[in-house]
């Protein structure tokens, strides 16, 4: 599904049979690391949002504020809960950098869109854990973080989407390597034109 004319959707997962556990993760462009520091060159970052029931558009537009303040390149996981925002961050982020993101997301959350949330600030580390948070993120947050790559990588040709479509067995059809093999036989075995004409 497409939430945002910001983010890509890499991937979902519904609930479970007891109606929980549902959540997406998303990937955006990155022009700084998790400790908030410009990086050298675009890297891509890969982060996720538990569902507490549906998904919730409300979350998608503060992730949205989070880009514009340049602030979400921290962020692993993020969950709403009546009227609270939990935020997991990168464990690399301290001292400034870490007060100038609370602050950041404290902002972000007190203009919800017609709420103000409260912001929670857990590590990576200590993701479900704890008793911080809702029965749901308790439940199903170190899962996620542990069983996805999250967090910002390096952008590589590789990540391009339509990469498969780009073999060469796709490009030129399936025998194309027999086909090329065969049309270098051929030329070998050809006499060739310009030692003739030297010999006369």
């Amino acid at each position: 599904m497409i939430y945002s004319r910001l983010l890509y959707t890499e991937h979902e997962r519904p609930h479970n049979n007891n109606g929980e556990g549902a959540y997406a993760i998303f990937s955006t462009q990155q022009l700084f690391g998790a400790d908030c520091m410009p990086l050298d060159a675009v890297s891509i970052q890969k982060f996720a949002v538990l569902w507490e029931d549906q998904p919730d558009i409300t979350v998608i537009y503060l992730i949205e504020q989070s880009i514009t303040l340049a602030v979400l390149s921290p962020v692993k996981l993020l969950n709403a809960s009546e009227g609270m925002l939990v935020v997991v961050y990168d464990s690399t982020l301290s001292g400034e950098s870490y007060e100038l993101f609370h602050l950041a997301w404290a902002k972000i959350a007190a203009n919800a869109l017609y709420e103000e949330w409260t912001v929670l600030l857990i590590k990576d580390t200590d993701a479900g854990l704890g008793f911080d948070g809702g029965r749901i993120f308790r439940k199903f947050a170190r899962d996620i973080l542990d069983n996805n790559e999250l967090g910002i990588t390096d952008f590589t040709p590789d990540m391009f989407l339509f990469k498969d479509d780009w073999t060469p067995e796709n490009v030129f059809g399936p025998d194309f390597r027999a086909e090329a093999d065969a049309k270098s036989k051929r030329r070998r075995e050809e006499p060739d034109l310009f030692d003739d004409d030297l010999d006369l």
